[in-house]
C-alpha cells in the first residue's frame, strides 16, 4: 500500500458547499489533481463526485436547484415527516444532472474515493469506498442524512446510517492512517472557527433516544470536531496539512435559499482556489 499519499478532504455544510464547489471547479479548470485519496463528508461527497467526473458546467446550479425547490419544510418537525426532503432532492438531482459513475471509475485508477457515514446503533464512523457493495448514490445520501431533519431512513447493508459529520466531520486522522502524508482539506468555516454545541444538537439528541450511542455522539459533537482541529493544527511530524477556508464566515447557511448570497460564496471559493494555485506556481 502506498504510504505517502496525497489526500483531498471536503467538509460538509449543506448549501455552504457552494464555496467548496467554487474551489473544485477551479481545480478542474486549472487541471489540478495531484491526489491519491478523496474523502467526503455529508455534502462534501457530492462535491467530490462532480470533481471526479471532471464536470464544471452548471455546478453552481446543482446546489441552487435545491434552493429553488420545495425541499425544506420546518413544520414537519411536528408531523414526523422529513423536514429536509433529502432523498427526493437527490432523486430529482440525479434525473436533472445525470452524474456519470463511469467517468468517476475511469478517473479513479489506483485511487480511492470515500464517503464517511455514521452507523445509527454503534455511532461509529464507517468509510465506504466507491465501487464497493451498494450503489454509490445511496452512500452519498447516507453521508448527508441528518438526524431529525431527515426522517426517511438511509439503509446500507441492512442498517440505518446517518450523516458522517456526526462522528468524523473532518477526517484528517483517517486520511493519515490510510497513508496520506500531504492532506488538503476544503473547509466551509474559517480557520479560527471552533465548534460549540448548538440547540440543534440537543434537539437531535432528544429525538434520537432510540439510539443511545448516537444521542451521546450528538452531545459530544463539539469535542469531536475540535479534536480534529487539534490534529490539523498539530499534525504528526511526517504530515503536512493545508486548509482551504473562507477568509471569514460564509454568508450562506446550511439551508440558504438566497441565490445572490450563494453565488457570492461560490465566487469566493473560486478566488481562494486561484490564490492557492498561484502560490504553488510561485
Amino acid at each position: 500500500m502506498k504510504t505517502n499519499k496525497k489526500a483531498l478532504i471536503v467538509e460538509g455544510g449543506g448549501q455552504r458547499a457552494v464555496f467548496s464547489f467554487g474551489i473544485t471547479d477551479t481545480f478542474i479548470k486549472r487541471n489540478f489533481d495531484p491526489f491519491d485519496l478523496y474523502i467526503g463528508v455529508s455534502n462534501g461527497v457530492a462535491v467530490l463526485c462532480w470533481y471526479l467526473i471532471r464536470e464544471t458546467d452548471n455546478n453552481i446550479e446543482k446546489l441552487l436547484y435545491a434552493s429553488r425547490g420545495n425541499y425544506i419544510d420546518y413544520k414537519n418537525i411536528l408531523t414526523g415527516k422529513d423536514i429536509i426532503k433529502f432523498h427526493k432532492m437527490y432523486e430529482d438531482g440525479e434525473k436533472m444532472f445525470n452524474p456519470s459513475m463511469e467517468k468517476i471509475k475511469n478517473n479513479l485508477q489506483n485511487k480511492d474515493y470515500i464517503a464517511v457515514v455514521t452507523d445509527a446503533i454503534n455511532a461509529n464512523a464507517e468509510y465506504f469506498s466507491f465501487g464497493e457493495g451498494d450503489e454509490w448514490m445511496s452512500k452519498m445520501i447516507a453521508s448527508s442524512t441528518l438526524p431529525v431533519l431527515v426522517r426517511t431512513p438511509s439503509m446500507l447493508n441492512g442498517r440505518r446510517k446517518f450523516d458522517g459529520g456526526v462522528v468524523d466531520p473532518l477526517p484528517v486522522q483517517k486520511a493519515y492512517e490510510m497513508g496520506a502524508k500531504q492532506i488538503t482539506i476544503i473547509r466551509t468555516y474559517e480557520k479560527s472557527f471552533r465548534r460549540s454545541l448548538k440547540i440543534e444538537n440537543y434537539i437531535g439528541a432528544f429525538f434520537s433516544y432510540q439510539y443511545p450511542k448516537l444521542k451521546k455522539a450528538l452531545l459530544n459533537h463539539d469535542k469531536t470536531y475540535n479534536r480534529a482541529l487539534d490534529f490539523i493544527d498539530n499534525p504528526p511530524s511526517d504530515c503536512e496539512i493545508t486548509q482551504l477556508c473562507p477568509p471569514q464566515r460564509l454568508k450562506s447557511k446550511r439551508d440558504s435559499k438566497n441565490i445572490p448570497l450563494l453565488k457570492a460564496d461560490y465566487e469566493l471559493g473560486k478566488k481562494v482556489a486561484e490564490n492557492y494555485l498561484n502560490s504553488l506556481d510561485n
